[in-house]
């Protein structure tokens, strides 16, 4: 399975603003090496692996067409793969196989961002619920990394029952278990924050800087911060987050001194140090939007259903207490 990197970038179409300052290196050059770093590190999976996954697909694609011969022949092959494959490491588990990218620019600064939410806000306060969702879909500014794997715990098995199905006859049994072995397939998600990537660059970018330079080094450092507060109202980050104030306060300290007496190695230090805890943290894989999304709705689902219980005990006591001042 070949990788694919799919690089988009997302016009926007309603209150576009540019921000205020650019990272020296550009966005698309900083999401570019963050791929890099992350393809250097795939592993390829055995050729084995990856012949069974392909002749699975080939089985499907055969079925499709009513080629039931082939789709045995398919399936047979994939077996021997995978066979071949657990022989070689029995010890095999979930094993990648593809990573993918794809990647989403918002080129509107933080005014802009806070804009467009409070637009929304607007608009769902007026029930306009399909327009809010058109004005926040834009505003993703990020890359994200999905990597798929295959469990070998699982997959082969559902290959081997397929091809036991398709022998029997049982077509229909044979796609079920191909869909049952296609679905055990795992997708984690990581998603990086591109404002974050182009703040550690503008800070980079500062601690290069002749100590003289000190309106420039300003500038830029304003810059990283307007960067941090983009990734903080696109949600990447929360102003409360104990590293998110790390941070602003790091870039405030340096901003300080270099109006003072301009000792700043140290501090760009430290500020660079705890900026790569907290990037390297954002990179981490984790619940995507909308399993978060979902989770929040069955809580606050929950909660209403525990106060509708709750409200529904008072209504019977009161009901009960009336009907005993009535007897009375």
């Amino acid at each position: 399975m070949k990788k694919r990197v799919v690089l988009s970038a997302l016009a926007c179409a309603l209150l576009v603003g540019a921000t205020s300052a650019q990272a020296k290196t550009d966005k698309k050059t900083l999401v570019n090496h963050v791929i890099q770093e992350q393809t250097a590190k795939h592993k390829p999976a055995p050729k084995e692996i990856i012949s069974g996954m392909q002749q699975t697909f080939a089985a499907l694609q055969a079925l499709r067409v009513g080629k039931k011969a082939d789709a045995q022949k398919a399936l047979e092959s994939a077996t021997q793969s995978f066979d071949a494959a657990l022989k070689a490491n029995p010890a095999l588990d979930l094993i990648p196989v593809d990573e993918r990218f794809q990647a989403y620019a918002f080129l509107g600064s933080a005014d802009v961002i806070a804009a467009r939410i409070k637009l929304a806000q607007q608009l769902l306060k007026a029930h306009d619920t399909q327009t809010a969702m058109a004005a926040l879909a834009p505003l993703k500014d990020e890359l994200d990394i999905s990597l798929i794997s295959i469990p070998m715990k699982l997959y082969p098995a559902a290959t081997q029952k397929a091809l036991e199905a398709l022998k029997k006859g049982d077509e229909q049994a044979a796609l079920d278990a191909i869909a049952e072995a296609m679905n055990s397939l795992v997708v984690d998600v990581a998603i990086v924050p591109t404002p974050l990537l182009s703040a550690q660059d503008l800070i980079l970018e500062a601690s290069q800087l002749d100590t003289a330079k000190k309106e420039e080094a300003q500038k830029i450092l304003e810059a990283a911060k307007e960067e941090l507060k983009r990734a903080e109202l696109l949600g990447y980050t929360s102003r409360h987050d104990a590293d998110y104030k790390v941070l602003n306060a790091d870039i405030e300290a340096l901003q300080k001194e270099i109006k003072g007496k301009n000792v700043v190695a140290k501090l760009y230090a430290t500020l660079k140090k705890d900026f790569e805890r907290f990037v390297s943290k954002a990179k981490k894989a984790y619940k995507t939007p909308e399993q978060i999304a979902e989770e929040k709705v069955n809580a606050f689902e929950k909660k209403e259903v525990v106060k509708a219980i709750k409200k529904k005990g008072d209504f019977r006591q009161e009901a009960q207490q009336d009907q005993q001042k009535v007897v009375q």
